[in-house]
């Protein structure tokens, strides 16, 4: 069984709107560097939220940033380009480009995916049945299964890749998409961000019988398991926009759910998200040690 002993923190890149690219980049680095050195697996993003984004391999590279391969993982959508142009590290190419990333990354070091479907908008293209040598007739979409077959094929041994499992979809519907995810080769699942301060809701209140079904599930096929943990009260709005249901969440107050998390799953490791500052980790991180 891979196991990944490290907590995650999300990293955002910077939109390819910015109208401050340098300034992105710059807080880019600063916090990467802060993640690196406080030796956590830094959970890079992939055009979050249908934004057209820089990619991750392609900011490491431009700013010279150091690459440990076990305190890396790279987002892979479903939402991109498929050309037959190789990675060349010598020319400009566009890193949207779904074999460019992956070479890409390759190239760095880089051993960790996370794939998943992922959001799209009438701006990113999307990738085909036959791009990834699967016929049209049979296979209608490319998801996060598609995505592990098609790597593990074309990149055999790269890569240890991981998905995501949304504890808020009906379980059934949800259960059987793992369930073909880790018979594509899914080592590690990460949750939508766990909320165990019961608000009233049912929705939430099944939510986390999920969680625990899941978890049962994965732990029986040697699947390691790693809670989402979001750590900002003010930007807690956007919860239900993330997960895709409207879930009443109450009066959501990070720390006390990050002590509920610890306390109810102390063997488990967290990806953090929503923290963007040096004081903020080190708060997060006062609260989840003074728990152990």
């Amino acid at each position: 069984m891979t196991k990944i002993n490290k907590d995650f923190i999300e990293l955002v890149t910077p939109k390819q709107s910015t109208t401050d690219l340098e300034g992105e980049m710059e807080k880019f680095a600063e916090r990467y560097q802060l993640f690196l050195d406080n030796d956590m697996v830094i959970s890079i993003t992939d055009n979050p939220m249908s934004n057209l984004s820089y990619m991750g391999a392609e900011m490491i590279d431009v700013l010279e940033l150091p690459v440990k391969p076990e305190n890396i993982v790279l987002h892979l959508n479903t939402f991109h380009r498929k050309t037959e142009e190789k990675y060349d590290p010598g020319r400009e190419q566009n890193e949207q480009d779904f074999d460019i990333l992956l070479q890409h990354a390759a190239e760095l070091g880089i051993k960790y995916l996370l794939c998943v479907s992922g959001d799209g908008s009438e701006r990113l293209p999307r990738l085909q049945p036959e791009d990834l040598g699967y016929d049209p007739e049979q296979t209608k979409t490319i998801t996060s299964v598609q995505l592990l077959e098609y790597i593990n094929r074309a990149y055999p041994g790269a890569f240890t890749m991981g998905v995501a499992f949304n504890q808020y979809e009906p379980l059934c519907d949800e259960m059987e998409k793992l369930r073909k995810k880790i018979e594509a080769g899914a080592v590690f699942i990460i949750t939508q961000p766990v909320v165990l301060i019961e608000s009233g809701d049912p929705a939430l209140t099944t939510a986390n019988n999920n969680l625990r079904h899941m978890i049962e599930y994965a732990d029986n096929h040697g699947v390691q398991v790693i809670l989402e943990a979001w750590m900002s009260a003010k930007l807690a709005h956007m919860i239900p926009e993330c997960i895709g249901f409207d879930v009443d969440f109450g009066n959501f107050s990070p720390g006390e759910n990050l002590k509920i998390i610890r306390q109810s799953y102390p063997e488990r490791r967290l990806y953090y998200s929503m923290i963007f500052t040096a004081k903020r980790l080190q708060d997060v991180r006062a609260i989840a040690e003074n728990m152990e």
